[in-house]
């Protein structure tokens, strides 16, 4: 059997029955959908492949054997989905959104997060608070695979996420689009509720262990913490820190 390492340098998979489902929202993003043979009678299954269907796209059924040869994760339920390609969003494609409009935007930006599954967790976090990009360095990050697919639910596919040289100089591009910039920095004095933006913000969340970049840190106008009991636990994991900015500053439009 192929080791999990090569398995992860394989195409990117969406498994399990919650996970493919929320792919199918987006459809573009699947290639074809693998189901077992043991669950051509089930229900929710059938519910899937009618919509995979209906989109066209093409179903293969293969035996138990074959779909854990093929999982990343050990845990397809009997369901996964091959997807076309990585599925990042055009940094171009944001510059030229961008120039002209003076639409509010929410931008996520990602200081060497290397945990997939905090990826995956952030992920769905940002699709319910509305956020509009994720941006990522392309060096020293997680990226979209299947296990930050799936930690995500497959809320992956329905945000446009951006892989950029440097975060520094991303920002500084930013800057020039009338966009505030928030960095979460625990000690800097000022609490998460203090905050409210309506318009152009994007924030940034450092690394799970190193926290944000000093040459980033250059680039923020405001810092802001959130408020623990640190006599009690020390900090927040980096998931749930990003869920907790997200809520306070997005929650009020």
């Amino acid at each position: 059997m192929p080791s999990r390492t090569s398995k992860m340098n394989k195409d990117p998979l969406s498994e399990g029955r919650r996970s493919v489902a929320e792919s199918l929202r987006n459809p573009s993003s699947i290639d074809k959908v693998v189901v077992s043979k043991n669950l051509i009678n089930s229900s929710p299954i059938n519910e899937l492949l009618g919509t995979a269907k209906k989109y066209n796209i093409p179903i293969e059924f293969k035996n138990d054997v074959e779909l854990d040869k093929i999982s990343h994760t050990g845990k397809h339920q009997g369901i996964l989905a091959y997807l076309v390609s990585e599925g990042y969003f055009s940094e171009k494609k944001l510059w030229d959104t961008l120039v002209g409009s003076k639409s509010n935007c929410k931008i996520l930006i990602l200081d060497g997060i290397q945990d997939p599954h905090n990826l995956g967790a952030i992920s769905r976090s940002a699709l319910a608070f509305g956020v509009d990009y994720i941006v990522i360095p392309k060096k020293r990050s997680a990226g979209i695979t299947s296990g930050s697919i799936r930690a995500s639910s497959g809320a992956i596919h329905n945000l446009n996420i951006i892989r950029v040289s440097n975060i520094s100089n991303f920002i500084n591009k930013l800057k020039k689009f009338d966009f505030w910039i928030v960095g979460l920095k625990s000690g800097s004095g000022k609490s998460i509720k203090e905050h409210k933006f309506s318009k152009r913000v994007g924030i940034v969340i450092g690394s799970e262990h190193d926290g944000i970049s000093k040459k980033v840190e250059s680039q923020i106008d405001i810092f802001t913490e959130i408020t623990i009991e640190k006599d009690k636990i020390e900090s927040l994991n980096a998931s749930v820190a990003a869920s907790i900015v997200m809520f306070e500053l997005f929650n009020s439009d």
